[in-house]
C-alpha cells in the first residue's frame, strides 16, 4: 500500500514538472516574439558600471557583419579623416619632438594652440564656475533621488543631427575674451589663480575645500585651460564643411609616442566597434581598461595576423588621461554638449569628466589595450607645474617611434 502511494506521488510530481517545463518554454517563446515585433533594443543611457554594447556580440561567425565602416577620407593613422595636435604655443621643446613624430609617421595634423593658463578668460571661467555652484540646492530642496541635476533631454537628438551646432552654455562664457585664433593675451591681462576651488565628482557633487586635499582634487588654471583647449579642437572637427557621419577625428597632446605600426593595429581593431560608438581611447592611464572582455575581431581569423603584436579593443572602464583619443562625428557632438552644460562645464579635470561620463553611461566609449599611444613624460608637465614630468603612471610600447 505504501509503495503504491509513493509511486503515485512520484508520477504526479513528474507530471507537474513536465507541465511547468512546457509553460516556461511557451512563455520564453512569447517574450522573444514580442521583443522582435516591438523592435526592442538596448537604451542609450544605461546603469553605471555596465559597458554599452550591441546585442549579438557574444558570438562571431566568419560571415558576421561588423557595423563600423571607414570613410573614403580615412587616411590618417589608418582610420581618421582628421588629426588634431593640442599644444601650448611656447612649448617649442615639445613641438620639435612632435615634428619628428609627424615626419616619421607622415601624419597631416592640424596644430591647435592651447589656451594660456594665465589668460583673462580663465579668470572669467572660474567666476562662472563659482556662480554655478552657488546655485546648487540646499538639502531641503533636493528631490527624491537626492539631486535636481538634469542633463538636457535633447542631447541624443542633437548628437545625430546634421544641423548647425550653435554656441550654447559655457561656449558663451569666454566669447568676448578669446577673439583671435591663438587664444593669447598680454601679460598685463594675466590673472591670479583660484586656489580654493575643488574638483566636482559625479554629476555635480562638490567637496568642500581642505588644505589636505590631494592635487588631483584641486581645480587649477592649467586644468581649466586643458578643458577649454580640447573643446576648441573638438569644435573645429564639428564645424568643418562637408562632414559625413563616417568621419573620425583623433585628438593628440604634445607629449606622446606611438607604435610604428599604429595604422595596422587600428585597421585590425576598428571593425570590431559597434554601430553608434562615440569615443575610443588610443591610450589611457590609471585604469584597468581590460576589465571588460575584449570585443571579438574578424581579423583574428586572418592567417597573416600577428598574434604577438595584437591589440584589443574593450568597452571602457574608467580611463584617465587625454593624450590620445578618437571621436566619431556624432560622438563629438554628444561629448561637447555634456562638456559645455553649465552645471558640469569646467567642474573638474577633463579626464575626470571623461571618466564619469563613461561610468554613468553618457558616452559609448572603448579602449585599445595595450595602449598604442602613450605619454613619454620626458619633458616638464603643463598640468602639474613644478611636479617634474607628471604623474607616476608609466607604460611602454612594443616598437615606439621614440623607443618609449
Amino acid at each position: 500500500m505504501v509503495a503504491s502511494l509513493l509511486v503515485c506521488r512520484m508520477s504526479v510530481a513528474r507530471y507537474i514538472y513536465l507541465v511547468l517545463g512546457v509553460v516556461l518554454v511557451l512563455w520564453s517563446s512569447i517574450l522573444a516574439l514580442v521583443s522582435r515585433q516591438l523592435g526592442t533594443s538596448l537604451p542609450f543611457v544605461h546603469s553605471p558600471r555596465v559597458p554599452w554594447k550591441e546585442d549579438d556580440h557574444s558570438e562571431i561567425s566568419p560571415t558576421k557583419k561588423f557595423a563600423t565602416s571607414f570613410s573614403s577620407f580615412s587616411t590618417q593613422l589608418g582610420i581618421a579623416s582628421e588629426v588634431y595636435l593640442i599644444s601650448l604655443p611656447w612649448r617649442q621643446d615639445r613641438r620639435q619632438e612632435m615634428e619628428h613624430l609627424q615626419a616619421s609617421k607622415g601624419i597631416n595634423w592640424t596644430v591647435v594652440d592651447a589656451l594660456n593658463p594665465s589668460d583673462i578668460a580663465i579668470s572669467h571661467i572660474f567666476e562662472r564656475i563659482v556662480s554655478q555652484r552657488s546655485l546648487l540646492p540646499s538639502e531641503g530642496h533636493q528631490d527624491d533621488l537626492g539631486s535636481v541635476f538634469r542633463w538636457p533631454a535633447d542631447i541624443n537628438a542633437i548628437a545625430v543631427s546634421t544641423e548647425y551646432f550653435e554656441a550654447s552654455g559655457s561656449d558663451l562664457w569666454t566669447s568676448a575674451d578669446t577673439q583671435d585664433s591663438n587664444h593669447t593675451t598680454s601679460p598685463s591681462l594675466s590673472v591670479s589663480p583660484h586656489p580654493n576651488v575643488t574638483c566636482a565628482t559625479q554629476d555635480h557633487s562638490v567637496p568642500s575645500f581642505k588644505p589636505s586635499l590631494p592635487d588631483w582634487m584641486i581645480l587649477t588654471a592649467p586644468k581649466v585651460s586643458c578643458w577649454y583647449s580640447h573643446i576648441y579642437a573638438i569644435r573645429q572637427f564639428i564645424d568643418r564643411a562637408n562632414t559625413t557621419p563616417e568621419d573620425v577625428a583623433v585628438f593628440l597632446e604634445d607629449d606622446i609616442d606611438m607604435e610604428r605600426d599604429i595604422e595596422t593595429r587600428m585597421r585590425h581593431v576598428w571593425p570590431s566597434l559597434p554601430h553608434g560608438w562615440d569615443m575610443v581611447f588610443l591610450g589611457h592611464c590609471w585604469s584597468n581598461e581590460s576589465f571588460y572582455p575584449a570585443l571579438p575581431s574578424p581579423q583574428a581569423m586572418s592567417p597573416s595576423y600577428d598574434v604577438l603584436k595584437r591589440s584589443y579593443i574593450h568597452p571602457s572602464y574608467s580611463p584617465r588621461c587625454t593624450h590620445a583619443y578618437a571621436l566619431s562625428l556624432s560622438g563629438a557632438r554628444r561629448l561637447l554638449q555634456h562638456l559645455r552644460y553649465p552645471p558640469f562645464a569646467y567642474s573638474r579635470a577633463l579626464d575626470q569628466a571623461f571618466s564619469w561620463l563613461i561610468e554613468s553611461g553618457r558616452l559609448r566609449a572603448f579602449s585599445v589595450v595595450p595602449s598604442i599611444v602613450i605619454q613619454r613624460k620626458v619633458l616638464s608637465s603643463d598640468i602639474f607645474p613644478g611636479s617634474g614630468v607628471g604623474s607616476a603612471w608609466r607604460e611602454h610600447l612594443v616598437d615606439g617611434v621614440f623607443g618609449t
